[in-house]
């Protein structure tokens, strides 16, 4: 019984962490669309792999002494994952004028 209840009290844990990162993952979305608009207007390219790099790297470090249990290609794959859909974000910009006033107008449309 106490390691039913130690797997449902970390199961409750997680689910507070979830919301933290999907809280975070908001955050950064929005600010990848607002890089986006500041991209189109100054007509510069949406891809950047010399940004990406560095991001990359410092992301790495900061996992690398956290020294937690994800290993550097697991933090890679993550941020790869999470910068491929800040492009995508920053696409739908770039065919877009008016900036979005709901969340659901994240959702590319086809």
């Amino acid at each position: 019984m106490a390691e039913e209840l130690s797997l449902d009290s970390l199961r409750e844990e997680i689910d507070k962490i979830d919301e933290v990162i999907v809280r975070l993952l908001d955050r950064r979305a929005r600010c990848a669309y607002a890089i986006g608009r500041v991209k189109k207007e100054q007509n510069l390219p949406i891809y950047e792999p010399q940004r990406e790099a560095a991001v990359i790297a410092r992301v790495k470090e900061l996992n690398t002494r956290l020294g937690g249990p994800l290993d550097e290609q697991a933090i890679v794959r993550l941020y790869e994952r999470i910068m491929d859909e800040a492009r995508r974000i920053q696409r739908i910009e770039a065919k877009h004028d008016p900036e979005p006033e709901d969340p659901d107008d994240f959702v590319e449309r086809e």
